[in-house]
């Protein structure tokens, strides 16, 4: 089978089902961008002192203005075509594009008006547009790589500098997420497919498959078959499930055999009896994925696919024929593209996305427990003038070895990140004392200044902001005010830690 290659008969089930998933997402994005961009412009028109008489301004405005009218004529288009998958999901595809190339302009913008690299927003939206778009892959690849080179060429990032290598492996790693889902699209499509003909041929016959059939399509498919009787509640594998696992093909009271098992965890028992159930009194087909347990107590992924089969013609005798197949190594590389999307290629350490995504979760569950979050934000002193006076190798250098330091001396269970250029982030958990903290920031701030590049000083310094939430403080409450710490660090002369108390908190 051809894993990137869609069957005629799949063609229409595929852009049904492309179509529901696009056209959720893009009516989501679309509320999403009316909103925030119907308030940008009313603040640049109302809320700012100079409103559009300023040429950066006007740029802003026009942004704005463009991103409201194309979510508004999204809503158009796919309210007057209606329910036609055809043309509803082009018009979905095309938005989602005008979203994405939006974004990349400007963040262009930002980064040639203010002279400074930041590739976060970037970064973020390319992985989203892989990940939750459902298309073809020459739709996504070229989607990818036009909003790629746009980005590199315009914003003038060198291919080999820091930001221009992570940039560059995050359209590679977004490259692979949109061709690993398509294929995992095809090859669903097309098991879907051949499952509908075996129930189709089955409830034709009306029969009892024989073992030599079960075998004769478990041999051609490469699967796992089997039989479930609900009367006798007795499950008949095919042979090959012998050479996976340890037990019989064959086991009597297989609900019990589930419930009694050592091996198999709670979780999946629970998903067994909802498949079992459902097949009983719901939908005729039921498709899910299970960690189970084979030879050697080792815990591998199956894909399991189950279609209810009638065998009298007043449908009270039934059965349940199906199969299994081994998807460990596609679950692997999906988990392994997914950690490398949160990872900051160039450091080793979270990416803004992850590690915000990890400090929500976490300070809600310290919350829970009566502890407190401490963040740290860093940012590098005079950073230009180590890129200008000894060239970006050497500030590649300076921020790998940062990244080391807030790595190699960070507290028990504490998480580092890289905000983007050259910021950072640092957050872990205080119970009463506080004062290792401080004594962490500020051997960060002694080993900065330690860092040579060839033999020579090249003044690297770094200045830190931190604070540590209070009762009812949420997520932003405490980064605004590590913010406003490191801002004062700046103020006060830089090269320092500045830390927000209670009694300068607004």
């Amino acid at each position: 089978m051809n894993t990137f290659r869609i069957a005629e008969e799949d063609k229409e089930k595929y852009i049904e089902e492309a179509f529901r998933n696009n056209r959720f997402l893009c009516m989501v994005a679309a509320v999403f961008c009316i909103a925030i961009e119907a308030f940008n412009t009313v603040r640049v028109l109302f809320l700012s002192n100079s409103g559009i008489s300023t040429l950066n301004n006007r740029i802003y405005f026009g942004f704005y203005v463009f991103l409201l009218a194309a979510s508004v004529l999204y809503f158009f288009f796919v309210s007057m075509l209606g329910k036609k998958p055809d043309t509803g999901n082009a018009v979905c595809l095309v938005y989602a594009g005008i979203v994405l190339l939006w974004n990349t302009c400007l963040n262009v913008y930002d980064i040639v008006r203010s002279s400074r690299v930041h590739v976060i927003m970037a970064v973020t939206m390319m992985i989203t547009f892989a990940a939750i778009v459902t298309a073809r892959p020459v739709y996504t690849l070229i989607n990818i790589w036009i909003n790629y080179f746009i980005f590199m060429m315009v914003s003038s990032i060198p291919l080999f500098s820091g930001e221009g290598f992570n940039y560059t492996i995050t359209a590679l790693i977004s490259s692979m997420i949109s061709l690993v889902g398509y294929r995992r699209l095809c090859i669903e499509l097309e098991q879907r497919r051949q499952i509908r003909e075996i129930g189709q041929k089955l409830d034709e016959r009306r029969m009892w498959l024989t073992r030599e059939q079960y075998e004769l399509i478990s041999q051609n498919a490469g699967f796992i078959t089997f039989q479930w009787e609900p009367e006798t509640d007795r499950i008949v594998f095919s042979k090959n499930w012998t050479e996976i696992f340890e037990h019989h093909n064959v086991i009597p009271g297989f609900l019990s055999f589930v419930d009694n098992s050592t091996l198999i965890e709670q979780e999946q028992k629970r998903r067994i009896r909802c498949c079992i159930e459902e097949i009983q009194t719901g939908p005729g087909y039921q498709n899910l994925e299970l960690l189970l347990p084979v030879k050697g107590h080792i815990q591998r992924w199956f894909k399991v696919q189950i279609v209810r089969q009638s065998l009298s013609s007043d449908d009270q005798t039934m059965c349940a024929v199906g199969f299994m197949n081994d998807i460990t190594e596609e679950k692997e590389r999906m988990l392994n593209l997914e950690k490398e999307a949160a990872v900051d290629s160039f450091t080793g350490l979270m990416n803004k996305a992850s590690i915000d995504a990890y400090g929500r979760n976490w300070l809600r569950s310290l919350s829970r427990k009566g502890q407190r979050l401490a963040m740290l934000v860093l940012d590098m002193d005079d950073f230009k003038n180590i890129n200008d006076t000894y060239g970006h190798p050497c500030g590649d250098y300076v921020l790998k070895q940062t990244a080391e330091l807030l790595t190699e001396f960070a507290p028990e269970n504490s998480k580092t990140g890289r905000l983007g250029g050259d910021e950072f982030l640092v957050l872990t958990a205080v119970r009463e004392d506080e004062s290792h903290i401080s004594k962490y920031a500020e051997m960060i701030v002694r080993n900065v200044q330690r860092i040579w590049w060839n033999g020579e000083d090249i003044h690297a310094s770094i200045s830190i902001g931190y604070a540590v939430t209070e009762p009812g403080w949420s997520y932003e409450k405490l980064y605004k005010c590590a913010d406003e710490a490191l801002y004062t660090a700046k103020k006060n002369g830089k090269n320092r830690v500045s830390i927000v108390t209670k009694a300068n908190v607004v």
